[in-house]
């Protein structure tokens, strides 16, 4: 039982949406809260002040939005001396790192969950001193969907137009890198580079037998291909028992930091959020936050 929990959703989508989904994660929780604040956030940067000036406040945060409002949530948490226990209630159109968590995706499940809950010290991602929960991206991740209708990216989400705009491209213009890291130098052209620190990516498993949540590592991924064969080979070998190692035109690293330059200056994307530009020095923070999870046969 927790004394006192904060509650922040998104403000931005449908009233209609809003309120039934408050209704039913209030519903789903009150037998394991005593005191729930809602708040509700109207603007970009509205979580991320939430968290930072009130979390320290409540013994526990819950989250209801997408990987977007996760990504607010954690900038201001991880910033605090220490964060309260985080549970997320996906409610966006990915929920990337609530995969990665385990976490039921319906409202309803996730709060009848909460009673086999299990807490893990989450490592979280930094570039350039922000953080990222889920992803580090730049290249085509960040083009994709570049002079395209705003209203159908909207309406379908970013990374299903993503996917969508991977499977019609024939080719992208490759970027020249050059990678530190404490094993080596890397250098060579690229379309796409991601370091993942989850493993879903518009709702496509990247999962590895190597991978964790905990494990001090980021993956990284070094796409040279685009196109239908990197469509092919990125999402839907994406889960076999092999990947990545047998991944042709992909090239895979794990590392706890790196410093990467380009010749000419992209944007990063991180969590679908985009914030800053290269060069950019990536770091994993092991062990960083407190976030519910689930049992895997949930």
């Amino acid at each position: 039982m927790y004394n006192k929990a904060m509650l922040i959703y998104n403000g931005s989508a449908g009233s209609n949406d809003i309120k039934a989904s408050l209704a039913e994660a209030v519903e789903g929780l009150e037998s394991y809260i005593n005191e729930l604040t809602l708040m509700k956030t109207l603007k970009k940067g509205d979580a991320e002040t939430f968290c930072l000036e009130r979390a320290s406040q409540f013994d526990l945060i819950i989250i209801m939005g997408g990987d977007g409002t996760v990504h607010e949530c954690v900038n201001g948490l991880i910033k605090l001396k220490e964060s309260p226990p985080i549970f997320i209630l996906p409610t966006g159109t990915c929920n990337d790192f609530a995969r990665s968590l385990n976490i039921p995706l319906k409202i309803d499940a996730a709060c009848e969950a909460f009673e086999e809950a299990k807490m893990i010290q989450s490592d979280i991602g930094t570039v350039n001193g922000r953080a990222f929960s889920n992803f580090f991206g730049i290249g085509l991740i960040t083009k994709a969907s570049e002079g395209t209708n705003d209203d159908l990216k909207q309406s379908i989400g970013k990374f299903s137009y993503f996917v969508s705009a991977l499977q019609s491209m024939q080719q992208a213009d490759p970027f020249s890198y050059k990678m530190k890291t404490n094993d080596g130098v890397y250098e060579d052209e690229a379309v796409m580079i991601l370091a993942m620190n989850g493993h879903s990516l518009g709702t496509t498993s990247l999962y590895h037998e190597k991978s964790s949540l905990t494990d001090g590592l980021l993956d990284v991924y070094l796409i040279k291909e685009a196109g239908l064969s990197l469509l092919k080979n990125l999402f839907s070998k994406a889960t076999s028992p092999t990947f990545p190692e047998e991944m042709e035109g992909i090239d895979f690293i794990q590392t706890d930091s790196f410093e990467l330059q380009i010749e000419q200056k992209e944007e990063i994307d991180m969590d679908g959020e985009i914030y800053l530009e290269t060069p950019a020095e990536v770091r994993l923070e092991q062990k960083s936050l407190p976030f519910v999870t689930f049992p895997t046969d949930q």
